[in-house]
This record gives structure tokens, sequence and C-alpha cells, in this order.
């Protein structure tokens, strides 16, 4: 069933959801929020889902906006989405994240799976397990996916779980995306932070800044 919201922190702008396939939560808000485009950039939404980093990405007036995603059914929601804000500057592909190559772009923006997760424990939603877990977009593959269409000096906006840091940066360094902003954010009942937001510059110089962290009030929001 569809229902329709708004987009976090911006009660003017409606959005469409589905209630089979997944929800912008906390994690789509924070980055969304999180994001630095200028005017004259090309933005991929790598996942794009029900297109709503998109619509954070459209405030900024870039160029252009592509969002690629393997759901047809998510692609169909984004479509409504952005129509609904009368953009006419966007493109969206159906595309395999693991092999999509195409115009280099100045911004990428992805919100991926990343919860490690068993064969056999995988949602039995299948946009669900598309949505959050990685068994069909490992990590690797996703990092190098960015790396071939992103510009030279070019930013990549990204959200991932905090346990897995580790892991990102290495994948990130191997691939000369280098890290120049991490935000952490936690829940204000839990001790350790959920995820971490990412900004990485292709090929841009070394250097690394930690902003103050987000603290969510699930009652409140962010």
């Amino acid at each position: 069933m569809r229902t329709i919201d708004y987009l976090p922190n911006h009660e003017d702008i409606k959005i469409i959801q589905d209630d089979e396939m997944f929800r912008i939560n906390t994690d789509t808000a924070c980055l969304g929020e999180f994001l630095e485009i200028y005017k004259e950039d090309t933005v991929l939404d790598i996942g794009t889902n029900n297109g709503a980093l998109l619509m954070y990405a459209s405030l900024f007036k870039p160029k252009k906006l592509i969002g690629i995603d393997i759901n047809e059914k998510a692609l169909e929601l984004a479509k409504l989405n952005l129509d609904s804000l009368n953009l006419t500057n966007y493109e969206l592909i159906k595309a395999d994240a693991n092999t999509y190559i195409s115009e280099e772009v100045d911004v990428i923006i992805c919100n991926p799976p990343y919860f490690k997760t068993r064969k056999e424990d995988l949602s039995k939603n299948p946009y669900l397990a598309l949505a959050k877990h990685e068994e069909n977009l490992k990590l690797d593959n996703l990092i190098k996916t960015i790396y071939k269409n992103l510009k030279l000096n070019g930013t990549l906006f990204m959200l991932f779980q905090t346990t897995r840091l580790d892991e990102v940066m290495l994948e990130l360094k191997k691939n000369k995306l280098n890290v120049k902003l991490l935000q952490f954010v936690y829940d204000e009942n839990k001790e350790y932070s959920n995820v971490v937001l990412i900004k990485a510059v292709k090929c841009g110089q070394t250097g690394l800044n930690v902003i103050k962290p987000i603290v969510i009030n699930r009652k409140k929001g962010i």
C-alpha cells in the first residue's frame, strides 16, 4: 500500500512511499542533510529506492540528477516523487550497481545495504532484502563502482554501519577515495554509534576532520 509522508526536516515536500519497500528513516534524513552540492554538479544516487536522496539533492538545484536501482518498482516510485517537484533534469536507470558505468559525475550519493546477513536469514520480502542486506552488493564491488563513475576530485557522500568503518576506510583508500569528513550518528538511548556519515574525494588531498555527532531522539527525530 502506498502512503504520502513528508521529507524529514522539509514538511513542505511530500514523498510517496510503499509499505512493501524500504521506507525512509533516520539514515536517509542524516545523509540528506549531510550533502553539499553545487549548481553545476551532476549527481548520481546509487540505489535510489524511492528517490528521497535525489529529492534532498534537488534542493541545491544541481545541473543533473541520476538515480540507478535494480528494482523497477523503486524507479517507478522515484519518478512519481521527482515529478511531484516538477523536476525535469533527472534520469532514472534500471542498473546493477555491481557493474554500472556511465558518464563520470561530480557527486555520488550512496546509502547502501550494509548488513552482513546469512543467506538463510535474509528478509523474505525481496525488496527489503535488496535494500538492507549486502548479499547482492558487496562493499568492495560498490566502492569500485563509485571510483569508476566519479570524476577526478569528485565527491562521495555515503552512510555505513559504524562497526564496519574499518572495512569501509580500507576499501576507500584502496580505490583512491580519500576520506575528508566523518560524522557519527548516535541513538540517545544507546552507548555506541549506529552509523557514520562519510565524505570522500577521489584522489583528494589527505586530511580528515571529524565533526560533532548527531544524536537522535526517536520522539523528535534528528
